[in-house]
């Protein structure tokens, strides 16, 4: 053997880099977020007031148009996992104006408005889910300038509940 330092090398190389740790395992943390197809255009907000109350959970959410903020939220009294239909004073959507209501909207009576919840750590107190919400316009402060209708298809979330 011409170089039997430099084999002893390559061992011992191979050796420690086969000990090293592995970063095989180490999942990433995903951050709460609640996003949908709204009036089939990607939206986002953020979780703005996810709560657990009693027996009552409520999810809502906040994102920025133009000068302009939305609101929407819905509440289940919660079960475990599964499938909620909601009823009409469950959801909401408003949008604001330098925290003056600048559009109104109501539940669409025509439409099933429902909730999945997929999973639930009851431990760390982490909710995920699926949404489908459809609104009528009942106000606008500048008629028009706010569309009548509002449908959240799509929709998923992943939130911390805060008691």
């Amino acid at each position: 053997m011409k170089y039997p330092w430099f084999m002893l090398a390559i061992a011992v190389a191979l050796l420690f880099s086969a000990c090293k740790k592995k970063e095989c395992c180490n999942f990433q943390v995903t951050p709460d977020f609640i996003l949908a197809q709204k009036n089939n255009l990607h939206w986002e907000a953020d979780p703005s007031g996810s709560n657990i109350l009693g027996d009552t959970i409520t999810i809502s959410a906040k994102s920025d148009i133009a000068d302009e903020e939305e609101q929407v939220g819905f509440k289940i009294v919660f079960d475990g996992v599964g499938f909620y239909t909601l009823k009409a004073n469950e959801n909401y959507y408003r949008i604001m104006k330098t925290s003056t209501l600048s559009g109104e909207y109501t539940p669409d009576p025509t439409h099933l408005s429902s909730v999945t919840i997929i999973s639930y750590n009851q431990t760390d107190k982490i909710l995920q889910g699926l949404f489908e919400l459809k609104f009528l316009k009942v106000s606008d402060r500048l008629p028009g300038s706010h569309p009548d209708k509002v449908s959240f298809s799509e929709g998923k979330f992943k939130v911390k509940l805060k008691y």
